[in-house]
């Protein structure tokens, strides 16, 4: 897992149109495709988005919770390289 840590002052992010003041955090974690047709993939969504933002919420406070999201995206097989290499599993 990589985690990108990016800080934007102020006015540098909008919600609805208007800069925000103080954003909540947004986090993306690119996870295999194949984890979504597991039998406990709800299970494993909703473990993933719910400890991290309770991890969000212990650094910054309850503050930002009600607007925190956590997006998991899918590769397919094959989709990725390391090395110069695609990874096919």
């Amino acid at each position: 897992m990589v985690v990108h840590l990016i800080g934007l002052q102020p006015n540098r992010w909008g919600i609805g149109g208007t800069p925000a003041q103080a954003p909540s955090p947004s986090v993306t974690f690119g996870i295999r495709q194949a984890a979504f047709s597991r039998p406990d993939a709800d299970e494993i969504v909703a473990r993933l988005v719910s400890g991290v933002t309770d991890a969000i919420v212990d650094v910054i406070g309850e503050r930002v919770r009600a607007g925190v999201m956590v997006e998991l995206v899918g590769t397919p097989a094959g989709r990725t390289g390391i090395g110069g290499a695609v990874v096919t599993s």
